[in-house]
């Protein structure tokens, strides 16, 4: 090979070293740049971009793109193996013949030969693959804004090879009983939206309090009223027979501004509810009337309706207090549409909140005072442990579950709850008061 022919073959390997990289620079940008960048960039811009509208297709028809990608890398790789390896081989032949080397010229072929495939293997797979990967991982955006053009006019010059590669891939992948890949949604789970969104927060896109309230969201979802619910042993109700100025009375003392209305003192038997503004007015009339006169509507749900549902069911009754029932239709507890905000924004103290009420307050650095009417659900999430069988008892409150799978507890004593110690305190009458929890160090 002469030093002509040994220069045009460089050349041609220099540039088939560009446009390889090129392509796979392309192919790992498409698939990193996400759309909704794309979008907020032209939203940005005081008119529209013809070369952002470009990469928006093209991430959008990404399985199209993609071939063309491939059939360019495919392209470079053919014309690399063709003149790369004899190029370099002639080289390494006509080194190894030089009379120092003293070797017959059937081990200087294989010698050449292998070092060849190797050296041009290494140049292809560092220059062509890794490096323009790299690029593409680190700042997708910009390498498709730099790839778009060329690779918008090679896609329309090699379409019809493209399209029919498709088409016969497609049709191999259905033989199989499969989707392609341009028919199937893109779609994330709720626990790859959350994994996706730490991330975001990591690395500084997200603020922590969007995550937090994402996160509520899914769990709300998942929530149903019995999760939230305030159970019956914690309700402070009033008898039907009751006056109007005995209700104003319960109402400065417990500064609830709803009161369940219950007959014969039966938390079972709730009738309704009195609200104070309705209290006031009639009191200015005449306060020894009953608590008939001044009743509302309380509807009922399940145990089992979704919180959805029951905030739901509040809207279109206009009335911000669900009575929840067992399935024997007794009451096990009540809904605010309170405890349904605090399900997505927290905790929402208002002006007759007491600050020092926290079902969970801590005392030092691994020791936490818990309050026995605590939710299963609540300790679960603060303490981030999964206590065994919960979701199959019918026990809601910390206190049920304890008082349900330990028998033979008393005051004093110390169980182990997966990675916790509880100590009960205040055992009495059959109930927990609190506990003394402690983290264990794992």
């Amino acid at each position: 090979m002469n030093e002509g022919q040994l220069f045009t073959n460089f050349v041609i390997i220099i540039i088939t070293f560009i446009f390889a990289a090129f392509f796979v620079a392309a192919e790992f940008a498409l698939v990193q740049a996400r759309v909704t960048a794309l979008e907020e960039m032209q939203a940005k811009r005081d008119k529209p971009s013809t070369k952002i509208n470009r990469a928006i297709k093209m991430v959008t028809n990404l399985t199209e793109y993609l071939s063309t990608t491939q059939v360019g890398v495919s392209i470079c790789g053919i014309i690399l193996g063709w003149v790369g390896e004899g190029t370099i081989e002639a080289l390494l032949t006509d080194a190894l013949s030089l009379p120092s080397w003293s070797l017959n010229n059937s081990v200087i072929h294989v010698v050449s030969a292998i070092v060849g495939v190797l050296l041009l293997t290494y140049f292809e797979v560092v220059l062509t693959e890794i490096v323009p990967k790299n690029i593409s991982i680190d700042i997708p955006i910009k390498t498709l804004m730099f790839v778009t053009t060329p690779l918008h006019y090679f896609h329309i010059t090699f379409y019809p090879f493209v399209w029919l590669l498709n088409s016969s891939a497609n049709g191999i992948v259905k033989m199989l009983g499969m989707k392609p890949a341009d028919e199937s949604q893109d779609v994330l789970s709720q626990s790859e939206i959350i994994s996706l969104s730490r991330n975001a927060v990591k690395g500084g896109e997200l603020e922590h309090n969007d995550l937090l309230y994402m996160e509520r969201a899914f769990d709300f979802n998942d929530k149903v009223a019995k999760d939230i619910m305030i159970d019956r042993t914690q309700l402070t109700v009033i008898d039907i027979n009751k006056t109007v100025n005995d209700a104003i009375k319960l109402y400065l003392k417990t500064k609830y501004s709803r009161l369940p209305v219950v007959a014969d003192n039966d938390k079972d038997k709730i009738l309704g509810y009195v609200f104070n503004y309705d209290l006031i007015r009639q009191k200015q009339i005449n306060g020894d009337v009953s608590l008939a006169k001044v009743l509302r509507h309380m509807p009922t749900t399940p145990e089992t309706t979704p919180i959805t549902e029951v905030l739901k069911l509040m809207i279109s009754t206009r009335v911000p207090m669900v009575v929840v029932v067992d399935e024997y239709g007794g009451t096990s507890g009540i809904i605010t549409d309170k405890d349904i905000y605090e399900e997505l924004f927290g905790t929402v103290r208002d002006e007759i909140d007491n600050v020092s009420d926290n079902m969970i307050s801590k005392i030092d650095e691994n020791q936490y005072r818990v309050d026995g009417k605590t939710t299963i659900y609540d300790f679960e999430r603060f303490f981030h442990v999964e206590l065994k069988d919960s979701e199959d008892s019918d026990v809601v409150t910390l206190s049920g579950y304890v008082l349900d799978n330990y028998h033979n507890i008393h005051e004093g004593e110390t169980i182990k709850l997966a990675d916790l110690n509880l100590k009960i305190q205040d055992y009495r009458h059959s109930y927990i008061d609190s506990f003394i929890v402690t983290t264990l160090s794992k």
